[in-house]
């Protein structure tokens, strides 16, 4: 494992011999960058000037990537890396200015049909992982006297809670709570929680889908399904671009919102769906 990290860190360090005199940008390490959200806040950012390293779970993720990239002019370098391995530990040699956990794993189910494990495999990326990453962060921009940024995914589902997603959503909202109280210990470092509705990207469907892992489907289940993928197929927001241009934009900033809720109508949606039907 380590001499594939140190194979990965030789290779950055050669990628980045191009970039370095190349503008006076920040430099942004964005986790969950294959695709969607994650993928779109770095080419805005690159496009802004700002050199962007986009990490993805597996090398043929990575080559995928930088297959994508190869006709844009951009300052982007495609990383392998693993929230849930040592791949975390690269962090420490690159220099990085602001941090996007946007890496995320989502199923749903029943909670009365609770597999314990789809709990533990959830929590292990959205919690615990994430967690572990801002920790080493923080230690490391400590050392260098440097004042961070970190911003990080989580989802109207916390605040607003749908039958089927109890794994999900009870996830996100030990993500937020642990994010608002290292706001208040954390003084030197900027923190964003970027609390997301429901966008196109396939997230949600795969989440869906996932019930299947873990609980052994009845008859019922399938129609339980059926019907989350029309809710989300109706609630689901297309403006994924504008939705990466308000998360970069915060990114850039000095002082970034404290909670960024987007989409707006989404919230006001499910808040009125709550205030009517609880």
């Amino acid at each position: 494992m380590y001499p594939l990290l140190l194979r990965e860190i030789l290779e950055i360090r050669i990628s980045l011999f191009g970039y370095i005199n190349n503008g006076d940008g920040m430099r942004v390490f964005i986790t969950g960058g294959r695709s969607g959200i994650g993928y779109e806040v770095g080419k805005f950012l690159a496009e802004r000037g700002h050199l962007v390293y986009l990490g993805c779970r597996t090398v043929s993720q990575v080559f995928s990537l930088r297959e994508k990239l190869k006709s844009e002019k951009l300052r982007i370098i495609p990383i392998k890396f693993d929230i849930t391995s040592s791949d975390i530990f690269m962090l420490k040699s690159l220099k990085i200015d602001a941090l996007f956990c946007h890496a995320g794993v989502g199923v749903s189910g029943d909670i009365t049909r609770l597999d314990i494990r789809s709990l533990k495999d959830v929590y292990e990326v959205n919690v615990f992982s994430n967690i572990k990453m801002i920790q080493l962060m923080i230690s490391v921009w400590k050392k260098e006297k440097k004042k961070g940024k970190i911003v990080v995914t989580s989802s109207l589902l916390e605040l607003f809670p749908l039958p089927g997603f109890g794994v999900y959503s009870s996830s996100k909202a030990a993500l937020s709570m642990f994010i608002k109280c290292l706001s208040k210990e954390e003084k030197s470092i900027s923190f964003c929680l970027v609390e997301l509705g429901a966008y196109s990207t396939g997230f949600n469907q795969v989440m869906i889908d996932n019930m299947e892992k873990y609980q052994k489907l009845k008859k019922r289940d399938c129609l339980k399904i059926s019907m989350r993928r029309k809710l989300f197929s109706l609630l689901e927001s297309k403006n994924i671009l504008g939705c990466a241009k308000k998360v970069a934009l915060e990114i850039e900033k000095r002082n970034p919102k404290k909670i960024l809720r987007i989409p707006f109508i989404q919230g006001l949606f499910l808040k009125v769906y709550f205030l009517l039907f609880g």
